[in-house]
């Protein structure tokens, strides 16, 4: 279902068919959001013992045609099975950035996944203004992998 959009903010919601608890450890407790994320090559600086927690730091590689680069993030508001965001900024914070993601079980095996990205700052908002059909695709296609991987991983068991 697709809803409006504020100014450099994309919001978007799919429902999983898999617990909340299966999306977490699938997706984001292990902070590889270069497996479900379409613009990140790769993840660096990811501390792998601890994984996604309060005040969690890692660096997203971007690919080339995502702008290339290397941003790092930090995440905030982390409740596990349930919510977080990551922030981050580029260009000496001239471009802002920031996702959220919130799990709503819907029943058993069910959970709403909400994903909301936007950008801020002068770069980050002409950015997101001249190349909003990139930051929309990219949530996209972000929220579709990580419908994906969690259905694929619950079914495998």
């Amino acid at each position: 279902k697709k809803q409006g959009q504020k100014m450099g903010v994309v919001e978007r919601d799919g429902t999983c068919k898999a617990s909340a608890a299966s999306i977490w450890s699938t997706c984001f407790q292990h902070m590889k959001f270069d497996l479900w994320d379409p613009d990140v090559l790769r993840m660096e600086d990811i501390d792998e013992i601890n994984g996604l927690v309060e005040g969690a730091k890692a660096t997203f590689v971007m690919k080339k045609e995502s702008g290339g680069g290397k941003l790092p993030i930090v995440c905030g508001d982390v409740v596990v099975d349930e919510r977080f965001t990551f922030k981050g900024s580029a260009a000496g914070g001239l471009m802002k950035f920031e996702g959220t993601i919130v799990l709503e079980e819907k029943g058993s095996n069910e959970t709403l996944v909400h994903y909301k990205f936007g950008m801020k700052g002068l770069l980050g908002r002409m950015f997101s203004t001249f190349n909003s059909k990139a930051v929309v695709g990219g949530t996209e296609h972000g929220l579709e992998n990580i419908i994906k991987l969690s259905e694929e991983a619950a079914a495998a068991g």
